[in-house]
């Protein structure tokens, strides 16, 4: 922690140096950027969260005490945390031979475990490099999934999870660049981002995630088509059969966002394979057909839609986001008792968010949401590992928040 925090003091002094130099020729441009945030939430029902339970995803099941009958889950619970607060430094340049270089560093202090709650947290870390029509992109930012230029503008900083995605990966991006659209090619891997189960699934899988991108827009319409192929080693746990055995899938999605005169209205659907990494349930199975020797097992499927509007206004700004997940299962018959992943009991999760923010200036506001959450879950599981037996519970979620952004 300190020697993260000497790098910090460093760097904030070497960009004050550098933009002291008003009589030289700079070769870097530095900004800094960031918001000091702070949210009060109450949950009328125990769920499942990220992100040090910052990040509410859906109620849990009924969990009985075995000496009193109980529902431990059954039971609401109050947080007020600054924790999501962030900043990052970008840097610009210098462009030689025609080649321009941007370069990001962000954190937050939502560290990586909850006993490690508000320790500093890398979010961002990546080089950009331009040239011409193209750019390349080198390190750690967003998942193609998570669009910067269309998501829900909730005031819950999970803006949208389950339904939407939500990751951060290192990765290799090539982006062409057209005036009314941009394609793009990614490899990634895992980080903090990881799919449930599967420690170091991408390591050991031999390969990248692949994903195509291709994003259009035209006056106020806005819209994206992403597809992608990850391939994960299956883990040791399973038996030491399983070593070099693999699990592929796929996950497509595409989004839209359309700006009427007083409305922003975005949406999207999307689905996935065992896409547990981007905060979905989700999770693998092993088919009916593998034997010891052999085994083999196939990814459980998830499809989800979200829309989110949103009122334009310099001070008061309504909204509501409302989102569906369901499971979809596997392609082949799978063994019910060999499922694992992030709750692939949960057969559908149904939200509803309305919210209001209130901006006393053009860079600080203060809002208020509420969200109703309702998942089922399953006692059992269909021959394609779908939840079966569903009993569903809710949750009602009361939120505050406060933002400063600089």
């Amino acid at each position: 922690m300190q020697k993260i925090t000497y790098l910090l003091l460093a760097l904030f002094c070497s960009s004050s140096f550098l933009m002291a130099q008003d009589n030289e020729e700079k070769l870097f441009d530095i900004s800094i950027h960031g918001f000091v945030a702070v949210d009060a939430a109450h949950n009328s029902r125990v769920g499942n969260a990220i992100r040090n339970k910052h990040i509410y995803l859906y109620p849990l099941p009924q969990e009985l005490d075995l000496e009193t009958g109980i529902d431990l889950n059954s039971r609401g619970n109050t947080d007020i945390d600054a924790a999501h607060s962030r900043f990052g430094i970008h840097v610009k340049g210098p462009t030689v031979n025609g080649v321009s270089v941007f370069g990001l560093i962000e954190a937050d202090f939502l560290g990586d475990a909850r006993s490690a709650d508000s320790n500093f947290r890398l979010r961002h870390a990546f080089i950009r490099l331009g040239y011409g029509d193209f750019t390349f992109l080198a390190g750690q930012t967003w998942h193609p999934f998570f669009i910067p230029e269309n998501f829900p503008n909730m005031v819950h900083t999970g803006v949208g999870v389950p339904m939407h995605p939500l990751s951060r990966n290192p990765q290799l991006r090539l982006t062409y660049h057209q005036e009314n659209f941009e394609l793009s090619a990614s490899l990634i891997e895992q980080n903090n981002f990881r799919t449930t189960g599967f420690a170091e699934g991408t390591e050991f899988g031999e390969m990248p995630e692949i994903t195509l991108q291709l994003k259009m827009w035209s006056g106020d319409a806005w819209g994206s088509f992403s597809a992608g192929y990850k391939r994960l080693a299956m883990p040791e746990r399973e038996n030491m059969a399983t070593i070099g055995t693999y699990v592929g899938s796929f996950h497509a999605q595409t989004t839209f966002r359309y700006r009427l005169p007083t409305v922003m209205v975005r949406a999207g659907a999307l689905y996935g394979e065992n896409l547990s990494e981007v905060a979905m349930p989700g999770g693998v199975a092993r088919t009916t057909a593998s034997t010891p020797e052999n085994p083999e097992f196939k990814p459980l499927a998830y499809g989800s839609m979200w829309t989110d509007m949103e009122r334009h206004s310099a001070t008061w700004s309504p909204g509501v986001f409302v989102g569906y997940t369901e499971a979809l299962g596997a392609s082949e018959n799978v063994d019910g008792s060999s499922i694992f992943g992030r709750d692939p009991s949960v057969t559908n999760i149904f939200s509803i968010a309305p919210r209001l923010r209130y901006h006393i200036n053009s860079v600080t506001w203060v809002a208020v949401e509420y969200m109703y959450t309702e998942a089922g879950w399953g006692a059992s599981y269909t021959s394609k590992g779908v939840p079966s037996e569903v009993t569903k519970y809710a949750n009602n979620r009361v939120m505050m928040s406060m933002r400063y952004t600089f």
